[in-house]
Parts: structure tokens; sequence; C-alpha cells
């Protein structure tokens, strides 16, 4: 019994004084995701539409840590290549003043004239 009242105390408890926890930042390489969609360029940037309904866009950035420079590589070629290019971009996710930012580690499966949008269909 005396169990009991001691977990119902403590749940008790866990809404009367909630924890609080904060996380320590984390190293962008450590959160790198896969993000795939078309690439195009608007003002010398280079743009990632994300294969979804909502096709949220990304600008594109070199990281830091990154030997490759995948952004700047594309971006030295993208004029030549046949539109829509289809890639899947390794990178970490950062918001900087509400705009979605990509820090890109490296662009793979680099895929002229395909997109992955529905609307491209019809």
């Amino acid at each position: 019994m005396k169990k009991i009242a001691l977990v119902f105390s403590i749940f008790i408890s866990s809404f009367v004084f909630p924890f609080t926890t904060y996380a320590n930042p984390t190293d962008p390489k450590e959160s790198m995701d896969i993000f795939m969609g078309t690439l195009t360029i608007k003002d010398n940037k280079a743009i990632l539409t994300r294969c979804d309904i909502a096709q949220n866009e990304y600008v594109l950035k070199d990281a830091d840590w990154s030997n490759e420079k995948a952004v700047s590589s594309f971006l030295s070629k993208a004029t030549i290549l046949k539109q829509p290019i289809y890639a899947e971009v390794i990178a970490a996710y950062k918001n900087e003043k509400d705009i979605n930012i990509l820090l890109v580690d490296s662009i793979d499966n680099l895929t002229e004239a395909k997109s992955c949008h529905l609307s491209d269909l019809f």
C-alpha cells in the first residue's frame, strides 16, 4: 500500500512541479538527415524543394565541416543540367530568421530531367 501511495504522489507531483530539461545544442554533424527533392537556382542560391505534399523549400549552404563543398560544385554546373534536377541531399537542418536552411554534407543521386512532385505528372 505504501508503494502505491509513493508512486501516486510522485505521479501527482509531476503535474504540480513539472520538470524542465534543457538539451545541450547538438553538433550538426550528429543530426544529419536525407532530404529528397528537386534543385533549382533562385537569386544565385541553390534551393531544394522537398518531395512532399507541402513542397517545403530549403536554401542550401555548404557545411563548414564538409570537405566536399557540394553546393558550390552544384552551382557551378547547374546551368548545363536539364531541369528538373532530382537529388538526395545529406544535410543538417537549421532555421535562420524563418528561413529553412540545410547545411549540406553531400549531394547524392543527382539526376537530370527527373521530378518527384505529383504536380509535374499532370
